[in-house]
């Protein structure tokens, strides 16, 4: 099977703005078969992500994801780690130790965004990371910088996914990969690791960049 997903999402369990619930109506509404909740060092989203699809019963695969901000060599750098199920809390904040912890949990460690450096990106220690497979492309990064992740999955001979970054539920799917796989978390990840994935580029446009700050700017003041 082909499968759409959409595997970097944020919801208002970290800094999205709109809830689980609201992210996964928008995942089913632009024919996504498989997502991932990434907040910010959590998975909680994820967590509440699986209790909605079970629930509801939704026609959606769940990765349990998590954006971690991990430290490299006294550089912060934001990596989705993807999981077939929930690991556990405890994960190392060392983006070196990080890799270990991922990979014995079966879990996926992916760069994010690798190359924009403004929102964390690895940059070029990009080429000295242990890792499953890339963020190739970003909905909210300038296309150059996808492009160089794109170049660099090449020359490193990784797997890449291409991804919405989405934090709010307009955003879900602009960009999503196509994954060879059978619908169930596990048979996604290994795909995914496999090479067995394409991807399908999109990005924010100027006006829904616009639209989105506004919305966190009244947000923001609604807390105060």
């Amino acid at each position: 099977m082909h499968l759409k997903a959409d595997l970097h999402l944020h919801s208002t369990h970290s800094d999205g703005l709109d809830p689980v619930e609201r992210v996964l109506e928008a995942a089913v509404d632009r024919g996504l078969q498989v997502i991932s909740i990434t907040d910010h060092n959590t998975f909680k989203g994820s967590l509440t992500a699986s209790r909605i699809v079970k629930d509801k019963g939704l026609d959606l695969v769940l990765v349990y994801g998590n954006e971690v901000r991990a430290n490299y060599l006294g550089k912060l750098v934001d990596v989705l780690v993807l999981c077939p199920e929930h690991p556990g809390e405890g994960w190392p904040r060392d983006a070196l130790r990080l890799y270990d912890w991922a990979d014995k949990k079966g879990c996926l460690y992916v760069p994010a965004h690798p190359f924009d450096e403004r929102r964390y990106g690895c940059g070029e220690a990009l080429y000295d990371l242990d890792l499953h497979a890339i963020e190739v492309w970003n909905a909210r990064a300038p296309k150059t910088l996808n492009e160089e992740a794109l170049k660099a999955a090449k020359i490193l001979n990784k797997p890449g996914i291409a991804n919405s970054d989405a934090h709010e539920a307009e955003q879900v799917g602009i960009a999503h990969s196509v994954i060879e796989a059978e619908p169930d978390p596990q048979a996604v990840l290994e795909a995914i690791a496999k090479g067995r994935v394409s991807i399908v580029k999109g990005n924010v446009s100027t006006v829904g960049y616009l639209k989105y700050v506004k919305r966190k700017l009244l947000s923001k003041r609604r807390r105060y």
